[in-house]
C-alpha cells in the first residue's frame, strides 16, 4: 500500500492556498525573474511596490508493508505564483527586481534546506510525522528569514543591507548546494 500526501506552503504577506492547477514558475539556476511574470492586481501596502509570492512545494508517498513502513519518496520545489505576485509598474525598477529576486532565491535556499534534512531522516513507523514536521519548521523558518530580510533591507530601499543579504543568499546557496534544484 502507498500513502501519498501533498503540501504547499505560500508566501507573500500570509497569503495561503491556492488551486493545484494554478500556473507557477519553477525556480531555475539559470533563470531571473521578470516583471512581466509579475500577473497579480498590486495592492495599496504602504510604500511597497511589489510582491514576490513564492513557495516550497512537497509531495511524498510511503511504501507500506503489513502495516509498516519500508520506504519512501519525496519530491520538493520551489515555487513563483505569477498571479499572486504584483507590482506597481509605475514605480517599478532593476533594484526593486533584484530585491523580488532574492525573495524568491530565499525560497530555493530553504527548499535545500528542507532536502538536506529530508535525506538525513531514518525510516520510522514515524517517518510520516517526521516529514510534516519537518516540512511545518522549514516553512517557519522560511517565513522568519523573508520576514527580517525585507525589515533590515527597508523592502529593498537600504542597498547597503540589500548588498549585505545578497551576498549572505548566494553564500548559503552555494553551501546547500548538493541539494539544489536541476532541471
Amino acid at each position: 500500500m502507498i500513502y501519498r500526501l501533498f503540501f504547499m506552503m505560500l508566501l507573500g504577506f500570509g497569503l495561503m492556498g491556492q488551486s493545484n492547477t494554478e500556473a507557477v514558475l519553477e525556480w531555475q539556476e539559470t533563470a531571473q525573474l521578470k516583471w512581466s511574470d509579475f500577473k497579480g492586481q498590486p495592492k495599496n501596502l504602504g510604500d511597497v511596490v511589489a510582491l514576490t509570492a513564492s513557495g516550497i512545494s512537497f509531495e511524498f508517498s510511503i511504501q507500506d508493508k503489513n502495516g509498516k513502513a519500508v520506504g519512501f519518496n519525496s519530491t520538493a520545489k520551489a515555487h513563483f505564483y505569477p498571479k499572486r505576485s504584483w507590482v506597481h509598474q509605475k514605480k517599478a525598477s532593476t533594484h526593486v527586481l533584484k530585491h523580488e529576486q532574492l525573495h524568491f532565491d530565499i525560497t530555493e535556499l530553504h527548499l535545500r534546506k528542507f532536502r538536506k534534512a529530508i535525506s538525513n531522516l531514518k525510516l520510522s513507523h514515524q517517518i510520516k510525522k517526521e516529514l510534516n514536521t519537518t516540512y511545518q519548521n522549514i516553512n517557519k523558518d522560511m517565513a522568519v528569514m523573508q520576514k527580517v530580510y525585507d525589515q533590515e533591507t527597508n523592502h529593498s530601499k537600504d542597498t547597503v543591507a540589500q548588498v549585505f543579504w545578497q551576498n549572505k543568499i548566494d553564500r548559503a546557496l552555494k553551501d546547500y548546494g548538493n541539494y539544489k534544484t536541476t532541471p
